[in-house]
């Protein structure tokens, strides 16, 4: 079933549908990521839409008759002493499509891209997030270090454990 489901770089004209998806990502399991529903919640169309269309950075995107509903990204590190890494962020599958293997041809479509750009792929999983870190780990992801206390929200803790994929 998953394979009539499309994965494909997202464009800026993918923006609003980018946009919402990330914003329920952000407020429905916030402990799965570094940013906030509350920083987010405002950031222009026109933003995302430049950021969307800003390459080699990307972000990828699966669809289910022609609705978003997964979606991971890629960045680039901007300095030029760090120019060798990037990062795996903001990976989000719609609970509803979960199980159907989106979360992993999603991170497999960030690692083929990042192939052509970058030496070292990173990630950072919360470490509780026991799916995604087997996910991680599967597609040949390894623990390089752990950050205790590295999320707070609403007065709860959260720690990260930090990945590493080597490429070349």
């Amino acid at each position: 079933m998953n394979a009539a489901i499309p994965v494909r770089m997202l464009i800026g004209s993918d923006a609003e549908s980018f946009q919402a998806l990330r914003l329920r990502g952000l407020r429905t399991v916030p402990e799965a990521f570094g940013s906030s529903y509350e920083e987010e919640v405002d950031r222009s169309v026109e933003e995302v839409r430049r950021r969307l269309d800003a390459r080699p950075n990307a972000v990828f995107g699966a669809f289910a008759d022609e609705k978003l509903v997964g979606v991971a990204g890629f960045a680039i590190n901007a300095t030029l002493k760090e120019r060798h890494k990037g990062s795996l962020w903001g990976v989000f599958v719609d609970p509803e499509w979960r199980g159907h293997n989106l979360g992993k041809r999603l991170t497999q479509a960030v690692i083929d891209h990042a192939c052509l750009h970058v030496d070292t792929l990173n990630a950072i999983v919360t470490a509780a997030n026991v799916s995604a870190r087997t996910l991680y780990l599967s597609l040949g992801f390894t623990v390089y270090g752990f950050e205790k206390d590295s999320l707070r929200i609403d007065g709860q803790s959260y720690d990260d454990e930090l990945l590493r994929l080597e490429l070349r």
